[in-house]
């Protein structure tokens, strides 16, 4: 899925998540339970659904495609799994503004799939979530030096990415072939 369609869409819903948002959120409640509903993450990314408001029709339609396309990834054993971030043609500023929106998506997407206190979560988990809440909640950045700035970003985005995957892995087994070959 393209995140500028999705969020082109997401707009003209007047959603008050971007596409970044709604994935994490998405992977965050998909990570924690692989069999949840996408109704009350539906609710949660538009309030209130009108059904005479096509423009939030075509958000909730690539949303909801979104849903299929993450559960599936998260099932994978290919790890074929990307963030939903602008692209590198965007500014830098706008990337990493993504991707903190990302980190605090996907812990709230945790925390409505029901997890609200880390400590019985495995120790890689348990991190990786505080990781994300601080990344998250980091505020305002200095982006100093642009290209180690650019480098800090590739960094911090693939490990995001890695620890999702990791997190669900923890918590979502995935499922190996009772055929061995």
């Amino acid at each position: 899925m393209e995140n500028f369609d999705l969020d082109m869409a997401l707009q003209d819903a007047e959603a008050d998540y971007n596409a970044a948002e709604v994935q994490a959120v998405a992977c965050g409640l998909l990570c924690v339970n692989i069999s949840s509903d996408k109704v009350a993450w539906v609710k949660l990314i538009f309030g209130e659904i009108d059904p005479q408001n096509e423009k939030q029709l075509k958000a909730i339609k690539l949303s909801g495609e979104l849903f299929g396309e993450i559960k599936e990834q998260l099932q994978d054993s290919n790890l074929d799994f990307d963030l939903l971030l602008p692209e590198e043609d965007e500014s830098l500023y706008a990337r990493v503004t993504a991707l903190q929106q990302w980190c605090s998506g996907f812990v709230l997407g945790v925390s409505m799939a029901g997890i609200k206190d880390y400590k019985s979560l495995p120790d890689d988990s348990r991190e990786l979530l505080t990781d994300f809440t601080e990344i998250g909640t980091s505020g305002d950045f200095d982006l100093g030096d642009e290209n180690e700035s650019e480098e800090a970003f590739i960094e911090i985005s693939e490990y995001v990415r890695m620890g999702a995957l990791l997190i669900n892995e923890e918590l979502q087994p995935i499922k190996q072939s009772s055929l061995i070959h």
